[in-house]
């Protein structure tokens, strides 16, 4: 299964308790089988703002890093999220290919190109 959402796309949640939010990716987190390659089934994205979570940090030695409680995102499964399109509506992604063999992804809601993301 190829993934089509990508560090930096604007997406909404589509189910769960954050419903309706939108945020850019900040990560596509793919994870391996046993064997060692990328399970598609498993594959998670960073949502900015969404899916938030408590995350309990103690003093470490003398480094000094944040402690307390630390508010932070969790992963959502990639079926959870759907693509902003052009429009500004959730839509899904598609791949064409050009006369000249350059492929481009498309908006499958309205035919459009999709922008690259700026990272």
């Amino acid at each position: 299964m190829k993934v089509k959402i990508v560090k930096g796309d604007m997406v909404e949640v589509i189910s769960g308790n954050d419903k309706g939010h939108r945020g850019t990716v900040q990560q596509v987190i793919r994870k391996k089988d046993k064997s060692g390659k990328p399970d598609p089934d498993r594959v998670y994205v960073l949502v900015a703002g969404a899916n938030l979570v408590i995350k309990h940090q103690r003093r470490t030695g003398r480094v000094s890093t944040q402690t307390g409680r630390i508010e932070r995102e969790a992963p959502l499964h990639i079926s959870k999220v759907a693509l902003i399109g052009t429009d500004g509506k959730p839509t899904r992604a598609g791949y064409e290919v050009a006369a000249n063999g350059e492929k481009t992804r498309i908006d499958r809601r309205s035919g459009d190109p999709l922008p690259k993301p700026r990272d």
